[in-house]
């Protein structure tokens, strides 16, 4: 009997071997969908990077990649659940500077850090644009700057709410220029642009696609550009390094998993990641919208994930922004 047994467990040994060796070497990796969670809801900025960029990886890998959008808490609700989430290439996450670089930074109860998770290649970098009213007297960056020195904290800049990109794009901003604009939060992006083109607050540091259409439509007036680099999308428009300000920040997206996936599962999500990043259009598509292709492979992505968390804690602790 005890050789019986033996026999059968040899045997289950010898079935299972393949498979167990496939999934160790990512062989047969996807064999089944694979699930994004976009820890924002459907629409914004994170959705179209998500939905173009997994388009185009599904193609890459041969596989069904089902998007599952789960905001709350400021991207920090659906970052757990991907971390949380089997470490085995099947769930996979939409990472942005706000929810890997500055949340953790930001709240005491996060739930995660950097750390908890893999940088497999990065995706997108948006620049964002000093915009004021269509209306506003401030034609120039310099003349707005001169309105606050002139009166320190007598002009109010809107953002989508607290540690969103606008908010701390612009705190980085005062730290940098010297200024002393005001935080007004808002609900999201949209109400903030109302209330800039009433006249209700000054300006807004907005990313590019989001503002995009105001700018065309002569609704805003582009003041800067974040980044170190003019937008082909507003070549006129000058960046702020260009006119004296030791400034560069983009809102960026990149990939993720959990820690502990195989690493052989990563290389494979990495190199057909770099392939979808090659593919003309999607490279057409979000140019087209006011999106870089960030097409930075493994190992530079996950130190540019490291440096950009020094840079926004730096910011955070500099601006004397009170951990939530």
């Amino acid at each position: 009997m005890q050789r019986y047994k033996l026999g059968l467990l040899l045997s289950a040994c010898v079935v299972l071997a393949p498979g167990l060796a496939a999934a160790q070497t990512g062989d047969d990796y996807p064999s089944r969908p694979i699930r994004a969670v976009v820890p924002f809801p459907a629409g914004g900025i994170n959705d179209i990077v998500a939905r173009e960029m997994f388009k185009t990886l599904g193609d890459t890998l041969k596989a069904n990649i089902v998007i599952e959008n789960k905001p709350g808490a400021g991207g920090t609700i659906g970052t757990v659940s991907a971390i949380n989430s089997p470490a085995d290439g099947y769930t996979i996450l939409l990472g942005a500077a706000s929810t890997i670089a500055v949340a953790p930074n930001l709240y005491r109860n996060a739930g995660y850090a950097a750390k908890d998770l893999i940088a497999v290649g990065g995706i997108a970098s948006v620049p964002s644009v000093i915009i004021v009213s269509a209306n506003s007297p401030y034609k120039t960056f310099a003349s707005l700057v001169a309105a606050d020195k002139a009166k320190p904290g007598s002009l109010d800049y809107g953002s989508a709410g607290f540690g969103t990109s606008h908010h701390m794009q612009a705190e980085m901003l005062n730290i940098r220029a010297g200024t002393h604009f005001r935080h007004i939060p808002y609900k999201g992006g949209a109400p903030a642009t109302v209330d800039l083109i009433g006249g209700q607050i000054a300006l807004l540091v907005d990313p590019l696609p989001t503002t995009l259409g105001n700018v065309k439509a002569e609704r805003v007036r582009p003041l800067a550009i974040t980044t170190d680099v003019r937008s082909s999308t507003l070549p006129d428009v000058p960046t702020l390094k260009e006119l004296g300000v030791d400034y560069n920040a983009s809102t960026w997206f990149g990939l993720f998993v959990a820690k502990g996936t195989p690493a052989p599962v990563v290389a494979k999500l990495a190199k057909a990641l770099a392939a979808a990043q090659a593919d003309p259009a999607l490279q057409k598509d979000f140019r087209a919208r006011g999106i870089d292709p960030l097409p930075m492979p493994q190992a530079a992505f996950t130190d540019y994930v490291q440096a950009e968390s020094k840079t926004w804690a730096d910011v955070i602790r500099d601006a004397h922004i009170e951990m939530q």
